[in-house]
């Protein structure tokens, strides 16, 4: 009986490194899509999108892409903080509702004036556009990242449909 166990766990032990061994070498590390070769950082920048965009619509769209990740640079960063902050008083047993409550409302003042900035953003990629294609936006399409939105799932605009965030 001993040694029928021993041959059963021998067996599973070879069939567990077989299925291990059985995946393709993959000598380079994950980049930014995880251990897609075909998606590294050059695919993931380009845009994939079903308004068929003109070359000088994309580098417009880029450029206020970039204006606005420079403009809402210390945004981002005071929201940070400010989440520090909070969930570091949410953890203290001794902060007060008070404190709470008027960091919460902080926080949110600072989420709100970020939204607003971003709809500034897509109101001006919604100006780059041609008619023909601001029509398009209501149409559902597949989005090339489908665990985001959902395979034909119609998302929120964020301008093209591949404009990295």
């Amino acid at each position: 009986m001993k040694n029928f166990i021993m041959i059963v766990c021998a067996l599973l032990w070879v069939g567990l490194a077989a299925v291990a061994f059985a995946a393709p070498p993959d000598s380079s590390p994950p980049g930014p899509q995880g251990f897609h070769k075909d998606r590294g950082a050059a695919a993931h920048h380009e845009f994939h999108s079903p308004l068929n965009l003109s070359q000088e619509q994309r580098e417009k769209m880029r450029e206020i892409r970039d204006r606005f990740w420079a403009d809402t640079h210390d945004l981002r960063y005071d929201m940070a903080e400010k989440r520090i902050e909070m969930r570091k008083l949410f953890t203290d047993p001794k902060a007060d509702d008070a404190a709470l409550m008027a960091t919460q409302k902080e926080l949110r003042d600072i989420m709100l004036r970020l939204m607003d900035r971003k709809a500034q953003m897509k109101i001006e990629w919604r100006k780059v556009l041609k008619p023909e294609q601001i029509r398009m936006l209501d149409r559902p399409f597949r989005h090339p990242h489908p665990f985001r939105h959902g395979e034909g799932h119609r998302p929120h605009f964020h301008g093209p449909a591949a404009l990295p965030e």
